[in-house]
């Protein structure tokens, strides 16, 4: 696809989109870490971006960051110049491959890791312009179940859940599930299986975590698809570009096409209204005095 062409796209969908309609958000997350969540993230943004929506992507893994990475781009500023105040928002965006922005996050900063309630005002405030400026957000989440993740999944109109077939993911994404829908209010997570050689395989490690959550929990866990195991997903790595960019005939961009196709086909729930609203919300509900 040429500059023209996407440009031409962007102008396309801005048009289509209703006046008012909501920003979509799009948290993606994982029970435990090195299940490939960063890469089914930082791919699926390449994706949107080439039907011509404007898309952003937020590192939420605050303090081990590696979405930069992945899309090949050396940012020079990160979230935490934005908290610090030290830098606007304008100045933080790094522009990645195929029009994509990208919120860098910060490597070993240990004060990020679990953000106050003066720091996600502050994140609010500054990301405020972005309804306007962008049609779709996904926030590349951090794995298992700290303050940040309830924070991020909380206030995501959608929630992707990646697991392997490894018994420990399987566990943690249990785990991650009871408490995103316990205490994050998170009520559907679409289930993305890495790793596995087959579709029937992805659908049977989804199985067995819906075995637990369909006893014990009320939380709808549905079946998104499968990435399968390639070993063009390490080669993009080792050559920080994505793989759906620098490989896109392999088994795994071909799966990821699939997965953001499905994913485009459904309209996102409507419970959360434009502008930053999913983040207000989620303060309001953290602020709130039980009941």
């Amino acid at each position: 696809m040429t500059l023209d062409q996407a440009n031409g796209l962007r102008e396309l969908v801005e048009r289509s989109r209703p006046a008012g309609a909501p920003l979509r958000v799009m948290a993606v997350t994982s029970g435990k870490g090195g299940v490939g969540k960063t890469h089914i993230a930082c791919n699926l943004a390449l994706l949107f971006a080439r039907t011509g929506r404007r898309v952003l992507v937020i590192d939420a893994d605050l303090g081990l960051a590696n979405a930069d990475i992945v899309m090949g781009i050396e940012p020079h500023m990160h979230l935490g110049h934005l908290l610090e105040g030290t830098a606007p928002l304008q100045e933080v965006l790094a522009p990645g491959p195929e029009g994509v922005q990208v919120l860098a996050a910060s490597t070993g900063v240990q004060e990020l890791t679990r953000l106050d309630d003066a720091q996600k005002l502050r994140l609010v405030t500054a990301l405020d312009f972005i309804d306007d400026r962008f049609d779709l957000v996904i926030l590349d989440c951090g794995a298992g179940i700290g303050d940040n993740v309830l924070f991020f999944a909380g206030a995501a109109q959608e929630v992707l859940l990646v697991a392997s077939p490894e018994p420990t993911s399987l566990t943690d994404a249990y785990a991650t599930v009871k408490v995103l829908s316990q205490q994050a209010g998170v009520e559907h997570f679409q289930v993305v299986v890495n790793q596995v050689p087959s579709d029937l395989a992805g659908r049977e490690v989804w199985q067995k975590l819906t075995g637990v959550t369909d006893r014990f929990l009320t939380a709808r866990v549905s079946f998104l698809g499968h990435v399968p195991r390639d070993e063009n997903l390490q080669r993009a790595l080792m050559a920080q570009r994505p793989v759906v960019q620098l490989f896109p005939r392999s088994p795994a961009s071909r799966a990821l096409q699939g997965l953001a196709d499905r994913l485009l086909e459904r309209s996102p729930p409507a419970s959360l209204q434009g502008g930053l609203k999913f983040l207000w919300q989620r303060i309001q509900r953290e602020g709130a005095p039980a009941a």
